[in-house]
């Protein structure tokens, strides 16, 4: 899982993260908001966007299952 880091793109597939296919769940937490997101390939990404100014940092799985 890739945690801290801004992404570009799909690790599984490459669709452009700018280009959120579907917002599946989006939650207001005390620190920012937490998004659920799935990709045109069926990817499920969690994104976390705090509310002070700075980068989304998300989470996926990596294209090769995380071996």
């Amino acid at each position: 899982m890739k945690t801290g880091c801004t992404v570009d793109e799909c690790p599984r597939c490459g669709w452009p993260q700018s280009d959120v296919y579907e917002v599946l769940s989006r939650h207001l937490t005390s620190e920012g908001v937490v998004t659920y997101t799935r990709c045109a390939c069926g990817a499920v990404q969690m994104r976390f966007q705090s509310f002070d100014p700075g980068t989304v940092v998300c989470g996926a799985e990596r294209r090769d299952g995380g071996r």
